[in-house]
């Protein structure tokens, strides 16, 4: 297998289109192209896009095994940190820090494929609003120009007045600018540690996903919010726990609390709703907690959905995992880079199979094992 650092290039086929299309996409969603802007105190940052802004494209090459990276077996997380662009680094102009907020990276496998990996920062916009982006870009590169996806009325939404509560207590929003201030921008390069994590993916079918579904209903008819969602996480969550006790990470069957935490996107939940399209960080977190006990028992299963599902309860409608079709057929693989870092698992649609899910992990490799056993184990007995 050969070296897994890509090399700059300066100009393949495809790279023109590619950059002229993403511009065409970020005509709409300029913002992304945009600086975040940080004044000193008592100055609000804020975000700013001006004429002639624009989002660092970066066209490299790499001999890596294409097929090894798209694989679903347990890698190494390290092999995949040069697929992810740097984001350019942090200016300060009359005292005044000037960060960008997007960068973009092609990686050409020739004869293989192409790799397309980004870097943002959330203070711009949540996952739903960079997920439109990409969408965007890819409809506007299969189809040559925005005339489709300007037809499929997807245009971004920026009217915030509905956001602005009257009814938020006093002091609440000067507090959160406060705390806000205490987060460190990183000014640099951003570097992944080097983690003995492996990262690999398990696919959750359609069938099993009803199974799954069916077995939490018939013990818990009363539990209201039986979703695909809520019974993957809660599926992985018991997996999760118990690979830890057989991997010897942390014992088994104690009082220790064990939690679950997931973001929501609350575009409906206002009133009047906001558009799907809406523009920017529109989230809202659910918690779920158990001891470790009521996970790994006979039980666990339904305990994790119940306590979910109550969390979660109406959740919106969110946007899919992003495998869009640029032209040159659809993506055989998506990877989310940074649970690396943050231990979180990763959904997104299967590209073989309409109504699949693909979770993805990234675990120490004893961890791992024990993982693929118990995940495999329990499906079988479904």
């Amino acid at each position: 297998m050969n070296s897994p650092t890509p090399r700059p290039i300066s100009s393949r086929p495809s790279s023109p289109l590619l950059n002229t299309q993403a511009s065409l996409a970020l005509k709409h969603f300029f913002p992304l192209a945009g600086n975040l802007i940080i004044p000193p105190h008592p100055s609000r940052p804020e975000i700013r896009y001006m004429n002639g802004d624009s989002v660092s494209l970066t066209f490299a090459e790499s001999n890596f095994d294409f097929n090894y990276l798209t694989g679903n077996q347990a890698r190494n997380g390290h092999e995949f940190y040069h697929l992810v662009p740097q984001m350019p680094e942090v200016s300060c102009v009359s005292n005044t820090r000037v960060a960008p907020l997007l960068a973009l990276q092609v990686t050409i496998f020739p004869n293989f494929g192409i790799c397309l990996g980004y870097t943002f920062h959330h203070v711009t916009a949540d996952g739903n609003t960079l997920i439109r982006f990409l969408k965007s870009w890819a409809s506007i590169t299969k189809f040559g120009s925005d005339e489709k996806f300007l037809a499929g009325g997807s245009l971004p939404f920026y009217d915030r007045s509905n956001l602005v509560s009257s009814k938020a207590p006093k002091g609440v929003e000067k507090s959160l600018w406060n705390q806000a201030r205490e987060i460190k921008l990183n000014e640099g390069e951003v570097h992944y540690p080097l983690t003995n994590n492996v990262r690999a993916t398990f696919v959750m079918g359609q069938t099993q996903l009803q199974r799954l579904k069916k077995l939490v209903l018939t013990r818990r008819p009363i539990v209201l919010h039986v979703s695909t969602f809520t019974v993957t996480c809660a599926y992985v969550w018991v997996c999760l726990v118990k690979s830890r006790g057989a991997s010897g990470e942390k014992a088994a069957g104690g009082d220790e609390q064990e939690d679950f935490v997931c973001v929501a996107d609350c575009r409906g939940c206002f009133e009047p709703p906001i558009p799907e399209t809406y523009f920017g960080n529109c989230l809202i977190t659910c918690f779920a907690a158990a001891k470790n006990s009521q996970l790994v028992g006979e039980e666990g299963l339904i305990t994790a959905a119940e306590l979910i599902g109550e969390a979660i309860r109406k959740r919106p409608r969110r946007e899919d995992g992003v495998l869009e079709d640029f032209g040159w057929g659809r993506p055989k693989k998506t990877e989310i880079i940074s649970i690396d870092v943050s231990g979180a698992m990763s959904l997104n649609e299967c590209r073989d199979s309409e109504g699949d899910l693909e979770v993805g992990l990234s675990l120490p490799k004893i961890t791992m094992d024990a993982f693929a056993t118990v995940f495999a184990d329990g499906l079988k007995m479904l």
